[in-house]
């Protein structure tokens, strides 16, 4: 009897240190990254381009590469536009995700969603997705300073 209790105690706790998995449910997707872009305005041909980094969740510090493409304005100062990122986590593994939204030239604020779509390591086969709120300062020609937050989940 002493044994199946011994056994029911170190299953429970490798039950407790043990990581989520996916069917866990959602966690958490969050990050400040900062960035670098060329050519926002430039707009379609050829796509802006940048490449930045930051703590984002479960990554730790982290690389991130992107391009950005801008369609024809819907209002005065208002571009439709999408755009595909991968993060890089301090181990070498990737998080991809794709965004659609809206940048406001006047502001240099661009508000919209994103998905998941995979990944290598710990986050092939990533999903989830959520909102960003971006602010790209459009005066500088090229090298344009960006920050975006990302506020989602992630399933891995």
């Amino acid at each position: 009897m002493r044994r199946l209790d011994h056994l029911l105690a170190v299953g429970s706790l490798l039950l407790l240190v043990a990581e989520p998995s996916p069917a866990a449910g959602p966690l958490p997707f969050a990050g400040r990254v900062t960035a670098a872009c060329d050519n926002v305005l430039g707009r379609v041909a050829p796509p802006a381009t940048f490449e930045g980094g930051s703590p984002v969740t479960y990554t730790g510090s982290t690389t991130q590469a992107g391009w950005l493409v801008l369609d024809l304005p819907i209002a005065p100062g208002v571009f439709p536009g999408y755009s595909s990122v991968t993060i890089t986590a301090a181990n070498g593994d990737t998080v991809r995700f794709d965004n659609v939204g809206l940048l406001f030239a006047g502001t240099g604020e661009g508000v919209g969603t994103f998905t998941l779509t995979g990944g290598t390591g710990r986050f092939a086969g990533a999903t989830g997705g959520g909102t960003f709120d971006a602010h790209i300062d459009l005066s500088a020609p090229t090298g344009q300073p960006m920050t975006v937050v990302l506020d989602g989940t992630v399933r891995y």
